[in-house]
């Protein structure tokens, strides 16, 4: 681990740079590390480093990716419904078109309704990502985990139902004529951007359990500090008001020496004694 006291912003886990681990580890946490905290496997990162850059800045870069990635998302299956839409069996159009609909799928409705529901789904994935995607952005900026948790479970899901779809529509879509070249496109666009998001998701999921320790050590920093001030609050503020202290106060406010005067005991040499005060009755 590396030093925290000389302006170092390595974070607790990798070499993501973070003001927030800087801030925590450099101020509250001198003795607390990694080797006094033992971190279960599950807890830790699943990668320390983007590869090409600290976990902290590939979180950036793969939410403005998120962001791409919802509104291509979203257009590419609002396309794909319009196609299956306009070319489904016994369906006739006249007039001119842009392109032709050769391509698309007419065979059993079944598989062509599979399609469709693929596509309303995709759609309805691309806006909750789009969301999720802004919700992060000002987690990334505070650097509060529980902002990445909408994120994760959106992209958590998106991405193996995409690349089920993704298998899917490459195994029912005709692929070999002259005027599939569109489907030959999506196949080997959603090919590459299947592989970016599971990259993303490991990024972020990484950067979440980063962050989730800093907070441990935060607590854990906290605590100690609470538990600190409260047994100095105990040990010394009670010691002013014990009867010796007391006694001892009021004896030199008196001019005595000692604290056996404040008892009522008389030390020769050091002033006269008191005079009782008591009083007797007769009934005599």
């Amino acid at each position: 681990m590396s030093s925290n006291y000389g302006g170092s912003k390595l974070s607790i886990y990798s070499h993501a740079s973070t003001t927030r681990s800087t801030r925590t580890l450099g101020a509250h946490s001198r003795g607390v590390s990694l080797k006094s905290t033992r971190v279960p496997w599950w807890r830790r990162p699943l990668v320390a480093s983007a590869f090409y850059t600290d976990l902290t800045t590939a979180a950036w870069h793969v939410t403005f990716y998120t962001l791409a990635l919802s509104a291509w998302t979203g257009i590419t299956s609002l396309f794909d419904c319009y196609l299956l839409e306009e070319a489904k069996p016994g369906s006739s159009h006249t007039g001119y078109y842009l392109f032709s609909f050769d391509f698309v799928y007419v065979g059993n409705h079944h598989v062509r309704n599979l399609l469709f529901f693929s596509g309303l789904t995709s759609i309805v994935f691309a806006i909750a990502l789009f969301i999720t995607s802004c919700i992060i952005l000002d987690a990334l900026r505070l650097e509060k985990e529980r902002g990445f948790e909408a994120w994760l479970w959106t992209m958590g899901l998106f991405t193996p139902w995409k690349i089920v779809a993704w298998v899917y529509a490459a195994i029912v879509n005709d692929m070999t004529c002259c005027s599939s070249s569109y489907h030959v496109f999506m196949f080997l666009i959603w090919m590459v951007l299947n592989v970016v998001n599971v990259f993303a998701w490991v990024v972020m999921y990484s950067l979440y359990l980063e962050l989730q320790g800093i907070s441990r050590l935060e607590g854990m920093a906290k605590m100690k500090m609470d538990t600190l001030s409260s047994r100095a609050g105990s040990l010394y503020g009670s010691r002013p008001t014990s009867p010796a202290m007391r006694g001892g106060g009021d004896s030199l406010a008196r001019g005595s020496s000692g604290p056996a005067s404040s008892y009522g005991h008389h030390v020769p040499g050091r002033g006269p004694a008191p005079l009782p005060t008591t009083q007797f009755t007769s009934d005599f």
